[in-house]
């Protein structure tokens, strides 16, 4: 079994080795459930690694949708091809590989008993499994893609444009847009990307059109928002994306003097929740653990985290009764002070009856 250590051309060396041999029999790649950009990108690029220097072919492999309209994007102009996961037959691989999850995160669900034989991911490492062959977990960067494009640039190894393209795009996506939570080694293999990415595609995908219920959610998000002190909270009950958790929680993290945003919304029979923060030493994925508690599984890095709590067949008061236990949960892990609770919106705005000219709005 491999632990990586040392240097980029180390690592390959070491992740070679492991499996050689291997995917003979069948090779999947497999991300988490509503699989992000980063998650996608590093599939494409373990793909590319898998054909180039062992000369097998792979599928990846998804559970859950892909709902966001600039992953969709992304998959159609890359021309990148995901199955999911119940039209697979787990028996028929001998080469199993984990990017942008691992085992225990409770939402890429395995057949039981079935360990991966490569797992990489950037996020905080859990126990690892005994018969892992490949394990490359918790480097300190922002994100599971550049950990693999650095299979590639640090051995000098060309690849596909579309490749470091999908690359580029998990990198961006997963450090928001290279801000401070980038580390030098994100900000470094993102710039040699750009040697080989499509950097008009890659606007095309971040540019994505939408559906006009698409704002309706941004509606729902910002009339539900309850800002305690220094924390916002909002439920956008029932969606049709889970995505739309995510990126209400860092639309709402825009606004000023906040410094935690924590989203909910109920897709199919699971609660799922996304948490934001600006915070230094935020710890995001410690405080969405103790958000979930018992009820759920959650996890992260940073500033971003998420989490799922299965509802199963519950009824409405029950369903409620989550939400505030989630909320109250995730309050008392921020220190966030619930008697200074007051709605996002709360009149603002200039009064639509004044007839007084606004500064500058003649002739500006």
């Amino acid at each position: 079994m491999s632990a990586t250590n040392g240097t980029g051309e180390r690592r390959l060396l070491q992740l070679l080795n492991a499996v050689r041999g291997r995917g003979r029999k069948g090779a999947l790649i497999q991300v988490h459930n509503n699989p992000d950009p980063d998650a996608i990108g590093s599939a494409v690029g373990m793909r590319e690694l898998y054909r180039r220097f062992l000369g097998i072919e792979s599928r990846i492999v998804f559970g859950g949708i892909v709902g966001r309209a600039e992953n969709r994007t992304m998959l159609r102009l890359l021309r990148i091809e995901i199955v999911p996961g119940h039209k697979v037959n787990y028996d028929d691989t001998d080469l199993l590989t984990l990017v942008d999850t691992q085992p225990g995160s409770g939402h890429t669900p395995l057949p039981e008993g079935r360990v991966p034989e490569v797992v990489i991911d950037h996020h905080p490492a859990r126990r690892r499994p005994r018969d892992v062959l490949y394990w490359d977990v918790g480097r300190p960067v922002g994100a599971t893609a550049t950990l693999v494009a650095q299979f590639f640039t640090r051995n000098r190894v060309p690849m596909p444009r579309d490749v470091a393209t999908a690359l580029m795009y998990g990198i961006k996506s997963d450090t928001n847009d290279l801000s401070e939570s980038a580390s030098e080694d994100d900000i470094s293999v993102y710039q040699q990307l750009f040697s080989f990415g499509d950097t008009a595609m890659l606007a095309q995908i971040e540019n994505a059109r939408v559906p006009r219920s698409y704002f309706a959610v941004f509606e729902r998000a910002i009339e539900n928002a309850l800002v305690y002190d220094f924390a916002c909270v909002s439920h956008l009950g029932r969606i049709d994306n889970p995505d739309m958790v995510a990126e209400m929680a860092d639309f709402l993290l825009r606004c000023e003097d906040l410094r935690w945003t924590m989203v909910t919304g109920i897709y199919g029979k699971t609660l799922h929740l996304s948490l934001r923060s600006n915070a230094p030493n935020a710890h995001a994925g410690r405080v969405s653990q103790r958000t979930v508690g018992v009820m759920g599984t959650a996890g992260g890095h940073g500033r971003m985290a998420g989490g799922q709590v299965p509802l199963a067949d519950a009824d409405k008061k029950t369903r409620e009764e989550v939400v505030m236990a989630v909320t109250h949960n995730f309050l008392e892990a921020v220190k966030a002070k619930r008697t200074l609770a007051h709605d996002l919106v709360d009149g603002a705005l200039p009064d639509e009856t004044d007839t007084e000219d606004a500064p500058g709005e003649n002739g500006s």
